[in-house]
């Protein structure tokens, strides 16, 4: 049998999408699972022990509706027996219809029941993202799987070979940079963190976090600081983090890997719902903040939420301690 996955196209949700392709490899062990993704995610996928294939889509295989439409019409020559979407899209459903899977299974959203056979209601109450998508399959039951990242021993040598080349020492991982701005993490509350310390931090990121990077490094003179923002590619990104002591990420895909990897992870979440999409690993931890700062009109009174102005070094270094200790 040949099952499809559609991944969801962010990085963060692709982690999150992992527990989801591990239940349905050990249901069906003697199946054949491939991947349909946006290039940029498909290095989350590689090497993974439970997928057979990856179908990587660039943006102009999914731009308009005649690309969107020759790109389900290839995935005919696949034979899918089975194609789950992973995306609430309409887009998505499209693909899977057009690809002739025999069963196409999704969640009831954006009017596109009549593109599906296999149609899920949407959860009525807020679920955490990789519960929702193991929601998608029938034989699911309440076992917890944790997102996983898997690295060959050759992936594993290269990554530590990588790290000797940048740093001496094994450093930290610094990853304050999302799509969204409200979820970035203020280059002075960096420096109130770091500075002071003989630590070497590494700055992880896309191409496009270069010039933030660079103006972290700046603001943080006296600290060693190195950024690796757009130097290499997310596989080679993933290999190098593995082998730092610990992370310190803001919400985003670099930290829901970096708790993939099982690497300690401190997770700072200021704006979105964390019982939704908080990073998952057996050595990470969250903090919640507030977001944005409103000073002295801030009506956090009871500290259901930190301050971040208010949260020092000292402190992080505790939390760190508890998760490395895991």
């Amino acid at each position: 049998m040949k099952i499809g996955i559609f991944s969801p196209n962010w990085i963060g949700d692709a982690v999150l999408a992992l527990p989801f392709i591990q239940f349905i490899k050990q249901q069906n062990s003697s199946s054949k699972i491939i991947i349909i993704c946006k290039d940029w995610v498909s290095g989350i996928f590689e090497n993974n022990p439970y997928v057979s294939e990856i179908v990587s889509l660039n943006n102009q295989k999914l731009n308009g509706f005649w690309n969107t439409f020759k790109t389900g019409r290839e995935l005919r020559l696949k034979n899918l027996d089975i194609f789950y979407t992973l995306t609430d899209s309409l887009r998505s459903a499209f693909i899977l219809r057009l690809s002739n899977a025999q069963l196409r299974i999704g969640y009831d959203t954006q009017m596109r029941s009549f593109l599906l056979n296999g149609v899920k209601p949407k959860p009525i109450r807020p679920i955490h993202r990789s519960r929702k998508y193991l929601d998608l399959i029938s034989s699911y039951d309440s076992s917890t799987i944790l997102p996983r990242i898997n690295l060959l021993d050759e992936e594993t040598e290269w990554g530590e070979k990588e790290l000797a080349k940048i740093c001496k020492t094994k450093a930290v991982a610094l990853l304050p940079f999302s799509i969204a701005p409200n979820r970035t993490l203020d280059r002075l509350i960096i420096k109130n963190w770091i500075h002071n310390t003989n630590r070497q931090y590494i700055i992880f990121g896309s191409n496009a976090d270069t010039s933030k990077a660079n103006q972290i490094i700046d603001f943080c003179k006296g600290t060693s600081i190195t950024s690796l923002c757009g130097k290499y590619s997310l596989r080679d990104s993933i290999r190098i983090l593995s082998h730092c002591e610990y992370a310190l990420a803001t919400d985003s895909g670099l930290g829901h890997i970096a708790a993939a990897l099982d690497l300690p992870t401190l997770s700072f979440f200021g704006a979105g719902n964390s019982q939704i999409t908080a990073p998952r690993g057996k050595n990470a931890d969250l903090i919640e903040h507030c977001s944005p700062c409103r000073g002295t009109n801030c009506k956090n009174k009871r500290k259901t939420r930190y301050c971040l102005n208010e949260i020092s070094s000292s402190f992080i270094d505790s939390r760190v301690k508890n998760i490395t200790k895991s």
